[in-house]
Parts: C-alpha cells; sequence; structure tokens
C-alpha cells in the first residue's frame, strides 16, 4: 500500500510530521514543495500489510460515483490507469482514496482491470468483476463499467428494500426491551417497597408474575443480561454458514414473509443473471455467480442443482423445474424462453424489483398488527399489575 511518512520543514520554519496516501514519493514531494510551500527533510513509505487490500470497503454511494466518472472518462478516450489515477487524486481521504490508489498501481503492474478489482472482494463481487473482465477482453471497458454501474444501483435499490422491511420489527423489539428494561429496573421496583409499606404481602398472580420479572433483573442482572443479549446472539448464529440454511428455510414457512423473500432473492439473482449473460459471460458461470449473490441458503441450492443440471447437458428450464424450488411462473418463463434468455432475466428481474416493494410493503401491513398486539398486551399486562392492588387495597379499606 502505498502510504508514506514526510517530514518537511514549512514556510515559517517548523518542522512538521505527516502521513500521507500517494502514487510514489516524488508525487508526494510535488505535494508538500507545491501546495504546502514545505522544504521536504525526509520520506519513507510505510509498508501494509496485504490483508488491509481484502478488507478494504467503501459506500456504495461513493462507489457509484466513481464508476460514473469512470465511465465518463473512459469515453472521452481517456486511458484507464489515468482515469483510476484521477479518481484516486480526487477521492477524498481515507478507504476510497487507498482503494483507487492501489487500483492505479496495481492495473500499471498487470495491465489488467479485472484482476486488479479481484484483491478487493469486499467492493467488487465476483458478477462486477466478471462483467469487467468481459467487456475488458472485448475491448469494450466503458460499456462494461457502465453495466457494472447499473448493476450495482439495481442491487442496491434491492437491499434498501430489505432494509425497510426490516427495520420496523427491529426498531418496535428494540424499543419493547427498553422499555421493559427502564419498568423492571425503576418503576415496579418503587411500587413493589410502596405496597410493602402499606402492610400489603400478598399480590395477585399478575402483580406477582411483574414483580418477580422486576426482581429477576434487580438482584440478578447477569440472567437478564443474557435475555436481552438473547435476540443478538440468534442473529449472531444465524449469520453463521452452518445455521444459515436452517433459519432461510424457517422463514420461508412462514406466510406473511414467504412472499418478500421470495420477490427480494428472484430480484438479486435476475439482475445479476442478466448482466452477465449480457455481458458475454457463460451460462454456467453466471449461474454460480446468481448463487452467491441470491442471499437465501435455500434458493441459492436450488440454483447450484441449475448449474448441476447444465453440466449434464441439460437445459436450464429443466434444471429451474427440478430444483423444485423456483415459482411456476419462473419456471414456466425460463423454459419457453431458452433461447433467448437474457431477454426472459430482464424481465423477471423488471417483474421481481417491482413486485419485492409490493410485497415487501404488504408483509410490512401484515407484521404491523401482529407487532401492536404485543406491546398492547405487554402494556395491558404492566397496567394491570399496577391498578390491581390499589383496587385490593381500596376494597380492604371499605
Amino acid at each position: 500500500m502505498p502510504r508514506f511518512f514526510a517530514r518537511y520543514v514549512d514556510r515559517n520554519g517548523r518542522q512538521r510530521r505527516m502521513r500521507l496516501d500517494s502514487f510514489d514519493i516524488s508525487s508526494l514531494s510535488e505535494e508538500i514543495e507545491g501546495n504546502r510551500k514545505g522544504y521536504v527533510v525526509e520520506i519513507r513509505r510505510i509498508g501494509e500489510p496485504r490483508e488491509a487490500a481484502e478488507s478494504t470497503k467503501i459506500p456504495r454511494k461513493m462507489l457509484l460515483a466513481a464508476l460514473e466518472s469512470l465511465e465518463l472518462m473512459l469515453l472521452s478516450g481517456i486511458r484507464i490507469n489515468l482515469a483510476t489515477r484521477t479518481l484516486a487524486e480526487c477521492a477524498p481521504p481515507g478507504a476510497p482514496r487507498r482503494l483507487w490508489t492501489n487500483v492505479v498501481l496495481s492495473i500499471e503492474e498487470t495491465g489488467s482491470l479485472g484482476d486488479t478489482l479481484r484483491r478487493f472482494p469486499k467492493v467488487f463481487n465476483e458478477s462486477m468483476i466478471g462483467i469487467v473482465s468481459a467487456h475488458e477482453a472485448a475491448g469494450r471497458l466503458a460499456d462494461g463499467i457502465r453495466v457494472v454501474r447499473n448493476y450495482v444501483a439495481q442491487m442496491q435499490e434491492i437491499r434498501r428494500e430489505s432494509i425497510r422491511g426490516a427495520a420496523y420489527p427491529i426498531l418496535v423489539c428494540a424499543a419493547g426491551a427498553v422499555s421493559s428494561a427502564i419498568l423492571c429496573a425503576f418503576t415496579l421496583p418503587r411500587f413493589s417497597r410502596m405496597l410493602t409499606e402499606i402492610g400489603v404481602t400478598k399480590t395477585n398472580r399478575i402483580t406477582g408474575f411483574f414483580f418477580s420479572i422486576s426482581d429477576l433483573f434487580v438482584h440478578k442482572p447477569g440472567y437478564m443480561a443474557l435475555t436481552l443479549s438473547l435476540p443478538f446472539l440468534v442473529a449472531w448464529l444465524a449469520l453463521r454458514p452452518r445455521f444459515r440454511p436452517i433459519v432461510d428455510h424457517f422463514f420461508l414457512r412462514l406466510p406473511v414473509l414467504r412472499g418478500a423473500i421470495e420477490a427480494l432473492v428472484m430480484a438479486r439473482i435476475c439482475v445479476t443473471f442478466r448482466a452477465l449473460s449480457e455481458s458475454g459471460v457463460r451460462i454456467v458461470e453466471a449461474l454460480e455467480s446468481c448463487a452467491a449473490v441470491a442471499g437465501n441458503a435455500r434458493y441459492s441450492s436450488g440454483i447450484r442443482q441449475v448449474v448441476a443440471a447444465v453440466r449434464e447437458n441439460l437445459t436450464v428450464g429443466a434444471g429451474f423445474e427440478r430444483a423444485g424450488v423456483f415459482a411456476p411462473e419462473v419456471v414456466l418463463a425460463v423454459k419457453s424462453g431458452e433461447g433467448s434468455l437474457p431477454q426472459v432475466f430482464n424481465r423477471l428481474a423488471i417483474y421481481y424489483t417491482s413486485e419485492s416493494k409490493h410485497r415487501v410493503a404488504l408483509a410490512l401491513q401484515m407484521v404491523e398488527p401482529f407487532m401492536l398486539i404485543l406491546v398492547l398486551a405487554w402494556v395491558f399486562g404492566v397496567a394491570l399489575a399496577v391498578i390491581l392492588p390499589v383496587v385490593e387495597v381500596i376494597n380492604g379499606i371499605h
């Protein structure tokens, strides 16, 4: 990684030290002497491990802006090394500048943009690399950058729908957990002490249940911390490769979520296959990329079965039918359009991208009443736990 430590004397005679990303020592010297009006004392390169490049990540909006600028420069006739050098010079400090600086140096060493992008798996997945490599081999790199930009934009839109679908339940659960912790830690213990001071020794079952939860929370916080962290632990386990198929299969069995998950997964698959097939990537490689970006273990397994069927000299439509995962309309469209799969998946991508918005909104409309019922049941239980002892005390006085 071209990161340098520089020591120089500024125009006021004070010695300065700095760490900067730059292409080479001469470029850094020109910047210090020209922009900072300083006298260079020492410049040395700081080594960076290879893992740093592999873990580099930048925001998607920053990647989209860079790809659009790169496409325009390539269309203007600028060579790829000069275009990426311009991106590196104009990128904001931090990960974006380090990314494009590394890209420039790798391109100047290998001469291939596709091979260079493989060094950054957190930014460029295999689908994007396949598109760039196919267009680069055909001498149409600007078209490849345009296809990648459109692909990233569409996948980002699908990702927004996924986040929108999960945001409301997560927000409600978090708010419920915080309010419950406040009630159990502060409100209910004080109310329990008040009842004890006025001589109430026996309470009803509802009040006793909530008081026991409050006592457990106050006197044994370790158990309650474990209980509150249980959802996060389950979410962490759900992302592990070993447990991911079980979790994905469970969510697909829920009628409320099945339609939304199917639309989101099929939108990813169809958008990826269309982009790769239009770029000239072979069907098997395109399907393997689709399996990698599906986002659901069951559908990924289904795509791998399609790949296995194609390698057995069966048609793609027969593979989709044999997988037994995909909707009948998808199987029908693929089997009937076997001779023009890019057009078929283009129409399926348009349909499922639009359908994902509708199905996510429908799933939220069905989840909201369920979440509201749970919240109201909890609030109603707490209210009864507080009100019933007061009513019992008043009845005892009378």
